[in-house]
């Protein structure tokens, strides 16, 4: 972002100033006879200029008090900056507070333009699902129409063992083929560390579901989604003439 517009150089939040700056760049003197008709100046030669300060601009004319004068302001639009934010699979079910330090552009009361630190904090609620939007109004950099609006867009970190389906949680679970047919018994963990126990007997689909409800993601009117264990059943490469033959035999 930043200040400017049709101004060119001219980025300057004192009226003072300006008019200094526009009297010297168009080689007239000092200050001269005072601030009379300064309004009508900005007005007509600034038009829609860069003064960066971000308040509305206006405009008077007419006669002198105020009784006489009629104002017209033209409201700026602000400029509206999104930005990622990558967030754990863990912090998006508990919950967590963020601390984010970022520089804002903004100018000096001479008009210069200067970076300051800003940080800014942030709740992320337990159950926040990607895409949704934190919004911070008016504290990005300065420029024309104000001060930039800030949108954070949550982002969901990839995690090494579970994926998020909504409100569930999903966890996939690789099978060799004797596994498949014959059964097994596997210990999982769940997303807040609970152990789940889960024995077959065989056979077992291959994408087929396990489901245990009430141990997935915090869901916004309350309780929980559902954790599902998902079941991918891993086929050899090769089997011998013999192997085939047996299977034959069996199947």
């Amino acid at each position: 972002g930043g200040g400017g517009g049709g101004g060119g150089a001219f980025h300057f939040n004192n009226p003072q100033s300006i008019f200094e700056e526009f009297l010297r760049q168009s080689g007239g003197g000092g200050m001269g006879g005072g601030m009379d008709g300064m309004d009508d100046l900005f007005g007509s030669s600034f038009g829609g200029g860069g003064m960066g300060g971000g308040a509305p601009r206006t405009r008077t004319k007419g006669g002198a008090g105020p009784q006489a004068a009629r104002q017209q302001t033209v409201e700026p639009e602000v400029t509206v900056v999104e930005r990622p934010l990558p967030i754990s699979l863990e912090d998006l079910f508990k919950g967590t507070h963020k601390k984010m330090k970022f520089q804002q552009k903004t100018f000096d009361a001479d008009g210069k333009r200067t970076t300051k630190d800003r940080i800014l904090e942030m709740d992320i609620k337990p159950g926040l699902k990607k895409g949704s939007k934190i919004k911070f109004q008016g504290v990005g950099d300065q420029e024309e129409g104000g001060r930039q609006d800030l949108h954070f867009i949550v982002e969901e970190k990839k995690h090494p063992l579970f994926t998020r389906e909504g409100d569930d949680i999903v966890l996939p679970l690789d099978l060799d083929l004797k596994e498949a047919l014959t059964g097994w018994k596997r210990t999982v963990t769940t997303i807040d560390g609970k152990n789940l126990v889960i024995d077959k007997g065989g056979p077992t689909q291959p994408g087929s579901n396990d489901t245990y409800p009430e141990l997935g993601m915090p869901k916004k009117g309350g309780g929980r989604g559902n954790f599902v264990v998902r079941y991918n059943v891993k086929f050899p490469g090769t089997l011998t003439g013999e192997q085939k033959k047996k299977l034959k035999e069996i199947l």
